[in-house]
């Protein structure tokens, strides 16, 4: 009579049950634990070592080492407790999965069109830099087969082995570095990517080559299975890569990204392909190696399909199969000299063989030496490809642990110098002559002497930055203020039409796109598939923008790290030798489109994020030494004069332009660039100088809720119709003050400027700008300037208008400080982050309730001028 079944204990920790304690009919709970702890501890270390520019496969390679029997497997019953024995192949098989699918991802990140366009080049570079490291290999894997005792298997299987690895480069990890250092568009980038893409193909039809002669039991075996391997490879180019295509074509995912339906297909090709690969006697991961690279890049499927999925494989997959690894690679067994000899003599053949070979090859191809050696550099990068490698070669038994040991060792130590040793011999300064060199220019503009005054009468060589593309339409609207009237010449000759066409007049916009370098793959694969911003849409819309307006855009495409952005934009002025930096404010005050959900109308944004805080000061402080700077908070600019006629061929715009001058550096380009608005024949001009008074005047204010309701018409009516709830001060203000000019002389030459200028311009009678009926001076004295101003502006300018207002955060006259918190007290305040960066005059106009748009703007600094720290 048989035993009655027990019952599973269901109480669990309460009933006395260890979590930590395996239990094979029940192993999700120690599994979790295992997952969490390689995730987060891995994760923890690519913090530390991304600030050294590591790639993540460092930290996971080293988060492996650490948790496992190198380092905290010394603590007493970890790895029993901790990483069971029994429990691995619950992790062996999830790892595989992931694996299977990132190399499924590898498959389609290699585009043939980047191998094809420089064919010869990269071919030359790949074979060089396979066939010296494979040679090399060969002698450091007779040595190694000898002293190691690997003995127990084939002597032609350990040196094709070794040769194999010693060859390989990591593609994935090889464009993410270049992408980092901003190198995928250069010579050097491009060359060492299709290289890599060529390296890469070879290294994995040479390791399929090796797998199946260790794998098969006698030569004629190993024959049968690299036929049928080939086989494999036929059907699925010829016969289901065709189908593949019309049905993604049938289902719409080549124009809206992978369906459903087409995410299911591909992923069930990927694993019936692995699937084969496997049974054939060839390792599973090939066989999602091969459905990737049939995937078409048209239409961005390819990008579609990897954003879908690397997720998932990044986050959670290869963590746990590169801490597997860790946990194989035991440390202490280099436990003499001879073993840490053999390190170094491995990595110094390794790295010569790859870098000799490619820099001769790309020095035959007529690189520079120093790009050549930058080339030889990039190929000898391992990576992630190498564990992988090592990885299949110890479970196949190929090599020991003892070599494994040293071969991931040499894996490490070539991808860990690889972004410091082209850093210093490729470096930014180079990279600039070289390009300089190349298309014959001596320096910015042609060489040309660019003017040190601080005010310059034409702003006609604009660098607008764009990152995103619910910022279209209000920088737009700013260019088109810009061009003046003397851009738009009549012909004459035909009756009934106007042809218009472009002047010398015109301005000139350079247009900086911005998109940030993530973690993902799929951002490097959408770098290598837009060469050229001809492919990116916005860059499209604002050239069509430009071809309609007269005016001369040209585009930049760049994919750099967030916290490079500022840099970015400071080397695009000084090649652009742009006079005048406009980029748009994404923080507290602005008004933006949401672009994920289009039924819900434009909302005020109540908060700065850190990021566009930190952006936006740097721009303000790198840019402002070589060019004006401009931060545009936009609030509905011209929109309600969308539908307004176009008379000969000039859209009626009608746009009322506020600007309030305290005085000092900021509001005199303030007022320069103010006057270029009014070439546009449908713009007029508000310019209020407010003198501050010691005295109460009759034109003081105090600003308070619902105080103000005298506006103009316009302003009852839709363009102030929703009116903004502000956020309560909470934020705690410093009493620290931006600088203001103390010194006596100082502020005595400061006024004169301002006068002179103000003479110049609007008080003498006889100037064409004085003259012009579009443009209103008015000039008062006031104990509250700043509230003076707000109140003004709710007088004269409405949703669709704008203010120009000067920064005030460097040689200003006087400090706005006291009357600022009593502003902020009684209205709200945008956050410290936004009066900080946009300064006191815009955050008032914002804390006030002004519908406007506002401009921000800052004064190139002269030779003269020192770099002002910020304080506030």
């Amino acid at each position: 009579m048989s035993q009655p079944s027990t019952a599973k204990e269901q109480g669990g920790v309460l009933s006395g049950v260890m979590p930590t304690t395996y239990n094979a009919n029940d192993p999700i709970t120690l599994f979790i634990i295992q997952v969490i702890m390689i995730v987060f501890f891995t994760r923890i270390l690519h913090l530390v070592l991304s600030r050294f520019r590591q790639p993540r496969v460092i930290s996971e390679i080293i988060g492996g080492i650490i948790l496992g029997p190198s380092v905290l497997g010394h603590i007493p019953g970890y790895m029993d407790t901790i990483f069971p024995v029994v429990s691995r192949p619950n992790l062996n098989l999830l790892s595989t999965l992931g694996l299977i699918l990132f190399l499924f991802i590898v498959g389609v990140e290699l585009n043939p069109t980047v191998l094809i366009k420089n064919a010869r080049v990269a071919l030359t570079i790949s074979a060089a830099g396979i066939a010296l490291p494979f040679a090399l290999g060969i002698g450091v894997g007779y040595g190694l087969y000898h002293a190691m005792g690997n003995d127990y298997v084939s002597f032609s299987s350990f040196i094709l082995f070794i040769g194999v690895a010693m060859s390989i480069t990591a593609f994935p990890v090889l464009a993410r570095i270049l992408s980092e250092l901003q190198l995928l568009r250069t010579p050097v980038g491009s060359t060492a990517l299709a290289a890599g893409v060529g390296d890469d193909v070879a290294a994995w039809v040479l390791l399929a080559l090796v797998v199946t002669i260790i794998n098969a039991s006698n030569s004629l075996v190993a024959l049968y299975v690299f036929l049928l391997a080939i086989a494999w490879v036929l059907i699925v180019i010829f016969a289901i890569r065709p189908i593949l295509l019309k049905l993604i074509v049938k289902t719409g995912s080549n124009d809206n990204g992978p369906t459903v339906t087409m995410m299911v297909i591909t992923l069930s090709l990927v694993l019936i392909s692995s699937f084969v690969t496997n049974i054939i006697g060839v390792h599973a991961i090939f066989g999602g190696f091969i459905i990737g690279v049939i995937i078409p890049h048209e239409g961005g499927f390819a990008v579609g399909i990897t954003e879908k999925i690397e997720d998932l494989v990044n986050v959670l997959f290869l963590p746990i199969y590169f801490a597997l690894s860790g946990i194989k690679t035991q440390i202490g067994l280099l436990n003499d000299g001879a073993s840490w000899g053999w390190v170094i003599l491995v990595i110094v053949v390794a790295m010569t063989g790859k870098i000799t070979g490619a820099t001769l090859a790309a020095r035959f191809n007529k690189l520079a030496w120093r790009e050549s050696l930058t080339i030889g550099v990039f190929m000898s990068c391992k990576g992630l490809v190498e564990l992988i490698v090592l990885n299949i070669g110890l479970d196949a038994k190929v090599i020991n642990d003892k070599v494994f040991v040293i071969m991931v060792a040499m894996a490490l130590v070539t991808t860990i110098v690889t972004t410091p040793l082209a850093t210093w011999l490729y470096p930014h300064e180079y990279q600039r002559k070289m390009e300089l060199k190349r298309i014959g220019h001596s320096g910015p503009g042609d060489g040309s002497q660019v003017s040190d005054e601080t005010i310059s009468t034409k702003k006609n060589r604009l660098l607008i930055v764009l990152n995103k593309v619910e910022y279209l339409p209000p920088m737009m609207m700013l260019v088109q203020l810009l061009q003046p009237l003397s851009a738009f010449v009549k012909q004459q000759g035909e009756k009934d039409t106007s042809v218009l066409s472009k002047s010398s007049d015109s301005i000139t916009v350079h247009v900086l796109r911005l998109v940030e370098l993530t973690q993902r793959i799929s951002t490097v694969m959408k770098i290598n598939e837009n060469e050229e911003t001809l492919h990116d849409p916005i860059m499209n819309i604002f050239r069509t923008f430009g071809q309609l307006n007269f005016v001369k855009v040209k585009a930049n495409l760049a994919v750099v790290a967030q916290q490079d952005f500022a840099q970015h934009v400071a080397e695009r002025a000084e090649d652009t030798d742009a006079n005048f930096v406009i980029i748009p404010w994404g923080g507290a005050g602005a008004i933006i489109d949401d672009p994920s959900n289009p039924f819900v109308g434009p909302k005020e944004k109540k908060e700065t994020s850190p990021q566009v805080a930190h952006f936006t000061q740097e721009v303000f402080s790198e840019v402002s030494i070589r060019a004006n700077v401009g931060v545009f908070v936009d609030r509905g600019l011209g929109v309600s004069s969308l539908t307004t006629s176009i008379e000969n061929g000039i859209s009626n715009i009608s746009v009322r332009v506020f600007l309030p001058f305290f005085g000092g550096i900021d509001d005199r380009e303030a007022l320069s660039f103010v006057i270029q608005l009014l070439d546009h024949p449908n713009v007029s001009v508000n310019v209020l100088r407010i003198k501050k008074s010691s005295e109460p005047t009759e034109n003081d204010a105090i600003l308070k809720k619902n105080t103000f309701s005298t506006e103009t018409e316009e302003n009852n009516t839709q363009d102030n119709s929703e009116e903004p709830q502000r956020p309560s001060l909470i934020h705690k203000i410093s009493s620290a003050s931006a600088h203001i000019l103390n010194s006596n002389d100082e502020r005595e030459a400061s006024d004169n400027a301002d006068e002179e200028l103000l003479t110049q311009t609007l008080k003498s009678r006889t100037g064409v700008v004085a003259s012009n009926a579009r443009i209103n001076y008015t000039e008062i004295l006031s104990s509250t300037p700043l509230q003076t101003a707000v109140n003004r502006a709710k007088e004269v300018v409405g949703r669709k208008d704008l203010i120009v207002v000067g920064r005030g955060r460097h040689e200003a006259t006087f400090n706005h400080r006291t009357e600022f918190l009593d502003i902020l007290k009684n209205l709200g305040d945008y956050g410290i982050d936004t009066h900080k960066i946009l300064g006191d005059a815009a955050q008032a106009f914002l804390s006030g309730g002004v519908a406007a748009s506002i401009l921000v703007l800052q004064a190139k600094r002269t030779p003269n001028s020192p770099k002002l720290k910020e304080i506030a």
